[in-house]
């Protein structure tokens, strides 16, 4: 078992949000271990929320998240926070001044990377396909331009564990399996985290060393992704047969490519 300086820790957690008389969670233990790591399960399961209580970026009402160690309390300070672990929120917009190319520039010099070698700058401007837009600034890119500059940005910034929620959701089929070879590679090469939502569960099959696997009743079991990807484990969380989730995911990845073309 790992240290827990390496892994992200809930301990008896409950956690609802302001105003809503059903918490998301009640008394969830969940230990998250390093590495590559997906999260998956029905919409409204509570993958988002989970993510957001691993990153620091809710605090839970009773109970405790140890982030590496750490008190998630105890890192109110947002650059000490970002020091062990960034967030990619989904679907983000913001607008800049600066184009995208200056940027990335600027989030590489300001971060926490350990080798600071700028050849990455150029590497994911490569693998991200941004040569197109590095001159525009966030507001005049389109969902999935956006999207894929931000997955840069996070990479570029250095963090000892990354956050995604639903990164990859606006790229088109093609990229989105090109990003996730070049961020679970990246993760391992360097010996970083990311943890990340998705629905598509053979993305989740192909690149996560281990899964959270979420059910409708807010539960939440961690493995390694072959175990969580085993039929009678997801015919457990998602509440239907395998062969009709696996006709439900293809459904799924049809209606999002008609709406992002």
């Amino acid at each position: 078992m790992d240290a827990d300086s390496d892994r992200i820790v809930f301990d008896r957690v409950d956690f609802a949000y302001p105003g809503e008389r059903r918490p998301v969670f009640t008394d969830l233990a969940l230990a998250i271990p390093p590495g590559v790591v997906s999260f998956i399960g029905q919409n409204g399961s509570g993958k988002s929320t989970a993510l957001l209580l691993a990153g620091g970026r809710l605090l839970p009402r009773s109970g405790r998240v140890r982030i590496m160690g750490r008190d998630s309390r105890d890192l109110a300070d947002e650059t000490e926070r970002d020091r062990y672990v960034s967030f990619v929120y989904q679907n983000l917009e913001f607008e800049t001044e600066e184009p995208i190319g200056t940027l990335m520039e600027r989030v590489f010099e300001t971060g926490f990377a350990a080798d600071r070698d700028p050849a990455l700058i150029e590497e994911l401007k490569k693998v991200l396909e941004l040569d197109g837009i590095l001159a525009k600034q966030t507001q005049h890119v389109s969902k999935g331009e956006l999207q894929r500059a931000i997955i840069a940005f996070s990479l570029l910034y250095g963090s000892r564990t990354i956050m995604m929620d639903e990164p990859i959701f606006a790229l088109e089929e093609r990229q989105k399996e090109r990003v996730m070879d070049f961020v679970s590679d990246y993760a391992r090469t360097r010996a970083l985290s990311v943890c990340y939502s998705v629905h598509e569960l053979d993305l989740s099959r192909k690149y996560s060393d281990w899964t959270v696997l979420f059910s409708k009743d807010h539960r939440a079991t961690v493995g390694r992704t072959e175990a969580m990807h085993a039929a009678a484990a997801l015919e457990r969380a998602y509440e239907i047969p395998y062969a009709l989730l696996r006709q439900k995911e293809y459904l799924y990845r049809e209606g999002l490519n008609r709406t992002l073309n």
